[in-house]
């Protein structure tokens, strides 16, 4: 999923190539868990953390945090548990 501005929508923030990296790969997990209807969960959230201006790598900790809340309690800890993975490779700098 590309994540760019575009013309009606003008990011508030640059966002790096790295959390760009990592977002792409926490919302393939949250649509992997969240089946029909997560892709626009996805973009709900994704607007509304640009809107916050939280585009940082430590901002990313809320997105995380903004995706779970949008799944039941079993989803929840387990896309959390896979989120905070990622993270924590980016952390790392093992990103990819």
């Amino acid at each position: 999923m590309q994540r760019s501005a575009s013309a009606s929508h003008p990011v508030p923030h640059k966002i790096l190539p790295v959390v760009t990296r990592v977002i792409e790969q926490l919302d393939k997990v949250f649509i992997e868990l969240s089946g029909v209807g997560g892709q626009a969960r996805v973009e709900t959230v994704f607007q509304q953390w640009l809107n916050a201006g939280k585009t940082s790598p430590s901002g990313l900790r809320h997105y995380v945090n903004a995706l779970a809340t949008q799944l039941d309690e079993d989803l929840r800890s387990e896309f959390s548990t896979r989120a905070e993975r990622i993270l924590l490779h980016l952390q790392s700098g093992y990103v990819s």
